[in-house]
């Protein structure tokens, strides 16, 4: 895999993960529209993923 560095402001980091997050709805994540409810859960879990791997390097 090829790594490269790229700098990215955290304060613009928060506001795109704030964004996100205000986009899913609990209702989506159980609710009977299916394809809504996979895009609510899997965009949850990336934020997740993205918040625990910004606290291991900025911490």
């Amino acid at each position: 895999m090829l790594s490269t560095e790229l700098s990215v402001p955290l304060d613009d980091l928060e506001d795109l993960i704030q964004r996100w997050e205000s986009s899913i709805h609990v209702e989506d994540i159980a609710g009977e529209d299916e394809r809504e409810s996979v895009r609510a859960f899997t965009m949850q879990k990336c934020i997740e993923e993205l918040r625990e791997t910004l606290e291991k390097h900025h911490a």
